[in-house]
């Protein structure tokens, strides 16, 4: 009976060794990740993502609404073509007021992309959504930011002043919810083209700011 219990005590060290043993291969690999990932990041270009809070689309629990998980596929795609998509709150936190925070990521970024789509209800001064989508792509144009507009169909009888659509250059891509999956519009040719477009431009101005002021270039015929 003594002998049963110390080999059942070995198999059971035996089955924690092997659980640490892939715990530490799955760390090993996650570490490598992130080695992978901080090189990406040089690449990255820093963008403002301006879009309403989740919670205001839906249950904070899944299983998502389509408006949530446009959002999260939105802040993928961006990612996709090697631009960070910065947010407030939650990739970027300061202490001051909330239009100075705006101001503070409107000059600290090189680009604009911006999604305003039906809310689960009106905001609690009664509006139809933040006006903090009005103020962000008005404050990113007059810093002459490139700006990527897109807002759902349902949106655009209630939405007014730069997502109406009249206003070069704020044409906002349309995303027919009603008939186009999360998956079908950002599969589309429009999404894809506006979003390359916007991306050139993004890296175009990254570069004109960022280029050094002198090259010095050593060739005999200049």
């Amino acid at each position: 009976m003594l002998d049963k219990n110390l080999k059942e005590k070995s198999n059971k060290k035996e089955q924690t060794n092997i659980t640490l043993s892939n715990e530490e291969m799955l760390q090993c690999q996650r570490d490598i990740q992130d080695l992978n990932d901080a090189a990406t990041a040089f690449f990255r270009i820093p963008v403002f993502f301006s879009h309403q809070n989740l919670f205001s689309l839906g249950d904070p629990n899944p299983p998502f609404t389509n408006q949530q998980e446009f959002i999260i596929r939105m802040f993928k795609e961006i990612k996709k073509v090697l631009l960070f998509p910065r947010t407030l709150p939650n990739t970027e936190q300061y202490p001051d007021t909330t239009l100075e925070n705006i101001r503070t990521m409107v000059n600290s970024s090189y680009g604009l992309a911006a999604a305003l789509l039906v809310p689960t209800g009106p905001t609690n001064k009664g509006e139809p959504y933040s006006p903090f989508l009005q103020i962000e792509p008005s404050m990113a144009y007059q810093r002459g930011l490139p700006i990527l507009l897109v807002i759902e169909s349902t949106m655009q009888d209630r939405a007014g002043g730069i997502w109406t659509g009249q206003l070069a250059p704020f044409t906002p891509v349309v995303w027919f919810s009603a008939t186009t999956s999360v998956d079908q519009f950002f599969n589309s040719v429009q999404w894809k083209e506006a979003l390359q477009n916007w991306a050139a431009q993004v890296r175009s101005g990254y570069f004109a700011q960022t280029a050094p002021e002198f090259e010095y270039k050593f060739n005999s015929h200049d």
